[in-house]
């Protein structure tokens, strides 16, 4: 009886198994050769770029006013200057009371002399301001002076508010523009000038003002406001918060 070869596939060998896989290998090693170079020599974006030339701008930008603060004197916002580290320390070195004294408490604030005592204004005053102020302050401003934030600010215990009259008369005669922060909230929507008032008008609504909603400052005069008006009498553009100083 004869033996007939089978027609099925032939098993492989171990060494060729070994070759198919080198094959398989090296295949897979020079597609990821590849692979990396395409990624590493690629044309970068024009994104890409600017993005990089923006971070390097930006680093160097930070750097230089860094340096600035380490070597150069700088003003801060209370008008007091900032000494550079260096000379900072050849102070401290050559005298080390200086910094001792430096971590002392601020001494308490002289006490009030009689010419600066408050001055309550009369009922009077108060009545005409309180109507000024509902015809062309409240809106904004609110019944309870705390504003609408974060567009109209609060005039209740505000420095501002409280303080040298002369800036309030301005913000009524003129308009104010621009940001401004009060009690940590930031402001930017402008403040018309308010037509149709008097000297007498803003002197009573100022003083009511600083009276009312907690307030306690004296009361302002028509000659205050005169005098305010006169000084700036050719002035047409509403005033920047950053030209008078204000933050």
């Amino acid at each position: 009886m004869s033996e007939h070869p089978s027609n099925g596939p032939r098993p492989l060998i171990p060494g060729q198994v070994k070759s198919w896989l080198g094959v398989v290998a090296f295949v897979l090693v020079a597609v990821a050769v590849l692979g990396y170079a395409f990624v590493a020599i690629r044309p970068t974006t024009n994104a890409d770029l600017d993005r990089r030339t923006a971070q390097k701008a930006l680093r160097a930008d930070t750097e230089a006013k860094a340096q600035a603060l380490l070597t150069a004197p700088a003003k801060n916002a209370d008008g007091t200057y900032r000494l550079p580290v260096a000379d900072a320390m050849a102070v401290i070195a050559a005298n080390p009371k200086v910094l001792a004294d430096m971590r002392k408490p601020a001494a308490a604030p002289a006490p009030t002399t009689s010419s600066a005592a408050f001055v309550k204004a009369d009922d009077e005053q108060m009545k005409r301001g309180q109507a000024v102020y509902s015809r062309t302050c409240i809106a904004c401003h609110q019944p309870t002076g705390k504003g609408l934030a974060p567009v109209f600010p609060p005039i209740a215990g505000v420095p501002i508010v409280n303080g040298d009259p002369a800036l309030t008369i301005k913000f009524i005669l003129h308009g104010l523009m621009g940001p401004i922060t009060v009690e940590g909230v930031t402001y930017n929507s402008m403040m018309p000038p308010v037509a149709g008032v008097s000297d007498q008008d803003i002197a009573d609504v100022l003083t009511y003002v600083r009276q009312s909603f907690g307030n306690q400052s004296n009361p302002v005069t028509a000659d205050q406001v005169k005098a305010v008006r006169a000084a700036n009498a050719t002035r047409t553009a509403p005033w920047n918060t950053a030209e008078l100083g204000l933050k």
